[in-house]
């Protein structure tokens, strides 16, 4: 099934929660003081499924709501922390909050949207979780490999990436050996003290346009709760 094949097919959780709806996008005023965000502030940066389902076109529903990254590797390891979002590989294990939602339309099977905010205790230990997290992705670029939890077969390019210089990372994973176009694009950003992350995956490229909206949303939401 095409679902448990594109995002973390093993993780079963009890439905909790919505996620606060931050209108905008990531526009901010320099002059005015950075205050971090807190740990449960964590799902306050999460796009509603209201707003989702408006951006994507297609009415979403929530299929998983967890407060634990999800663990689990590639079969090839430069790609682990690519596979989905809120993958372990990514975020580490120093944050102090962390949510991670995932989207999907149902029985229809054409639409998985997921999003992830690791909130960190300061910006420096968010930094370093993203530069740890971004560290093998050059590598990743043109990998073939197994989904966590699955036996779908994915090839990775990694559209955005410069470990140790960079906010953000853009990767894309095509599946393999199936008669139909599925594409999931990704895209993750370092704010403040938080690392957003969000992946869409459908039967086209529009999944590409559906993620930088999301992390731009996102974004907006990390400097309205850091007083900016």
């Amino acid at each position: 099934m095409r679902l448990s094949a594109a995002l973390w097919a093993t993780v079963t959780v009890t439905l909790a929660g919505c996620a606060h709806t931050v209108p905008g996008a990531a526009v901010f005023n320099p002059d005015q003081p950075i205050t971090p965000l807190r740990a449960g502030d964590a799902g306050q940066v999460l796009v509603g499924v209201g707003q989702v389902s408006d951006i994507v076109g297609s009415r979403l529903q929530v299929d998983a709501d967890r407060a634990q990254p999800v663990s689990g590797s590639s079969a090839a390891p430069a790609c682990s922390a690519l596979d989905s979002v809120g993958m372990a590989a990514f975020v580490g294990d120093d944050w102090s909050g962390f949510r991670v939602l995932l989207l999907t339309d149902g029985d229809r099977h054409d639409r998985v949207v997921a999003q992830a905010v690791a909130v960190y205790p300061d910006a420096e230990a968010a930094a370093a979780a993203f530069r740890t997290g971004t560290a093998d992705t050059p590598a990743c670029d043109g990998q073939r490999a197994l989904s966590t939890g699955s036996d779908a077969a994915w090839k990775f390019s990694v559209t955005e990436s410069n470990p140790g210089n960079s906010d953000a990372v853009r990767w894309t994973k095509h599946q393999l050996a199936i008669p139909m176009t599925w594409v999931c694009h990704g895209e993750a950003r370092l704010r403040n003290n938080a690392v957003l992350q969000a992946m869409a995956c459908q039967g086209d490229e529009g999944g590409r346009t559906v993620v930088t909206t999301l992390t731009d949303r996102m974004s907006a939401g990390v400097w309205e709760l850091s007083g900016r």
